[in-house]
């Protein structure tokens, strides 16, 4: 029932958020449910009958979140939270980044909707000149015994190569999947990672995503009174299997050997060079917790404009191809017509 009747990410953001603020203003479980159960279309107040149905079943509030098919890394923040005592602040959190990545993927479909469908049409173009327009131009340069324009020579071509660049693209993308599905099954979270770091696009993206999650699940348990040792058993505990899972032993082992937080995080380069810094003056200060939540907080403001900033950008390049494909294949098609005059 769950399966089928999936949530769409903003939906599920709402709901988070709208529960946070619920619970943090005194209310039970039930009661929340009940309040926000009419916000909802029929579809989804199914699915939060069942949410309540899976609680009453003696099953844990985490168990019932898993039924919604939230992300993982939204269960994992939600179970550690829930252990310190921040549920309601952590549901709110996640809540909002929901919300927001569901805002980011529509900005994008939004933002390459049209160049896709002008890339799309420029290209069934480009197919009619090469079958219709430029055999009769050939045809024409043949009995006047018109040599072709070279330019013109160069883009039939590239045309004629369309049909194997696209075989070409979808074997690319076949075996991408084979690979990317292999390596997930056989090369450690942490190996995973290093390869996702090492595409510059995803580098900055990456890193900011991995130094908000650990900023702000590991600062709230600090926060809540728990030691470094202590935080970062939890989050191994409640962590599904995943990165920060392997992160977690990592940390825990360094501290065991001896070496301080900020430079374990400095040995591998998963998180943005500034939280270690964060973390030795969270340290001095005595207040790493709230030190590290700030600083989450910072970051998510970071990631916003720079992914705003990003989708800006995607447009006028697309555009920009367009416009110029499109300018070359109307010039190969010109430069015959002003031969063919001049040859008259």
């Amino acid at each position: 029932m769950f399966k089928k009747k999936r949530w769409k990410r903003a939906e599920q953001g709402a709901f988070l958020y709208k529960l946070g603020i619920l619970l943090g203003q005194g209310y039970s479980i039930n009661k929340c449910i009940e309040l926000l159960r009419s916000q909802f279309p029929p579809k989804n107040q199914v699915l939060l009958d069942n949410f309540l149905d899976v609680l009453s079943s003696g099953n844990s509030l985490i168990e019932a979140f898993s039924k919604l098919k939230l992300p993982d890394e939204v269960i994992s923040s939600l179970s550690i939270n829930s252990v310190n005592g921040n549920l309601t602040v952590s549901l709110k959190e996640n809540g909002t980044f929901m919300k927001k990545k569901a805002e980011w993927q529509s900005r994008l479909n939004k933002t390459l909707r049209y160049p896709l469908f002008l890339l799309f049409l420029t290209a069934w173009i480009g197919i009619l000149f090469y079958h219709f327009l430029f055999p009769q131009f050939t045809l024409l340069f043949s009995s006047l015994e018109v040599k072709t324009p070279l330019f013109t020579e160069i883009m039939l071509s590239i045309l004629a190569m369309f049909p194997y660049l696209i075989i070409g693209v979808l074997i690319v993308l076949l075996i991408s999947w084979i690979v990317i599905y292999l390596v997930k099954r056989r090369v450690s979270y942490s190996d995973q990672m290093s390869l996702l770091l090492a595409i510059p696009i995803l580098k900055k993206f990456i890193k900011l995503r991995n130094s908000h999650f650990f900023s702000i699940n590991f600062g709230s348990m600090l926060k809540s009174g728990l030691p470094v040792t202590d935080a970062l058993i939890v989050m191994e505990k409640h962590m599904r299997k995943g990165f920060f899972q392997e992160e977690s032993k990592r940390l825990q082992k360094g501290l065991i050997d001896g070496k301080p937080l900020h430079d374990l995080l400095l040995d591998k380069p998963y998180y943005a060079k500034e939280m270690s810094g964060v973390v030795r003056l969270g340290q001095a200060h005595g207040e790493l917790g709230t030190e590290l939540i700030q600083y989450g907080e910072w970051i998510f403001i970071e990631l916003e404009e720079k992914i705003v900033s990003e989708l800006q950008k995607i447009q006028p390049i697309l555009f920009a191809f367009i416009g110029g494909y499109v300018l070359l294949m109307f010039a190969s098609m010109l430069l015959p017509m002003f031969k063919l005059m001049d040859a008259l």
